[in-house]
């Protein structure tokens, strides 16, 4: 599968070299974006989500849009689009394309892409039985989805344990994406191999990068000129 450019390496940029940090789903199959509020979280997301629709013209997009503001507002009527509790039937679709390739009933290998904007705020808002269950799909989404090329983003604030199924499924994100500074329990969560690596300079749209648990990267969010042209690219992914 194609690399996808994703953001700057922020090591080359102070010599004015703009090598991008790069994702390939079949290396590593699913990605978490978290920090604080005004981390620079959605437009690391939208410039994610639309390279991939870019790169993978037969890529089916599932938007998960639990905060609702007006972010992605473009994409409303768009047909794998859901807002507040919306999302759990949407999240079910993506789970029954997930059953029907593993049963064979559909035979189909092109990428399937699920995000999901705070899937932590979504499993606090539904009765405790069903956030388990829904929390138990995840975890089997995570851990066999890539044999069927069904991938998941997840962005959120905090990425705890208690949001996932028995906290191990968390494991399964092989990209880890914190932007602005880290928490000591973030830094404890994914980057305790790097602590000594970490500084306290992260700002909007700057943070760290590694994949699956190595490759320790600064990275910087590429500034969007044409926000227009990202929504675009999103619409029709989840249109197509």
């Amino acid at each position: 599968m194609k690399e996808i450019k994703l953001f700057f390496n922020e090591a080359y940029l102070k010599y004015g070299i703009r090598q991008y940090v790069t994702w390939n789903p079949d290396k590593a199959p699913h990605i978490c974006i978290f920090g604080t509020t005004g981390s620079g979280k959605t437009v690391a997301s939208k410039l994610l989500l639309a390279r991939t629709a870019q790169c993978l013209p037969d890529m089916k997009l599932y938007v998960n849009d639990f905060k609702g503001d007006s972010d992605f507002s473009f994409a409303t009527k768009a047909p794998r689009f859901a807002r507040y509790l919306e999302c759990e039937q949407n999240f079910e679709a993506f789970y029954q394309r997930f059953l029907k390739r593993q049963s064979g009933e559909d035979t189909s290998r092109n990428m399937l892409l699920c995000f999901f904007d705070e899937w932590a705020s979504y499993t606090l808002s539904i009765d405790k039985k069903k956030s388990e269950e829904e929390k138990k799909k995840l975890a089997t989404l995570l851990m066999m989805g890539r044999s069927y090329n069904l991938h998941l983003i997840l962005s959120q604030q905090r990425m705890d344990a208690v949001y996932f199924a028995n906290g191990g499924s968390r494991d399964q994100l092989n990209i880890v994406i914190s932007l602005s500074n880290l928490s000591a329990e973030g830094k404890e969560m994914f980057f305790h191999e790097f602590k000594d690596q970490i500084k306290p300079d992260r700002r909007q749209s700057t943070g760290y990068m590694i994949t699956n648990g190595t490759d320790f990267t600064p990275i910087q969010v590429p500034f969007i000129s044409n926000m227009t042209k990202i929504d675009h690219y999103i619409k029709e992914a989840v249109t197509r």
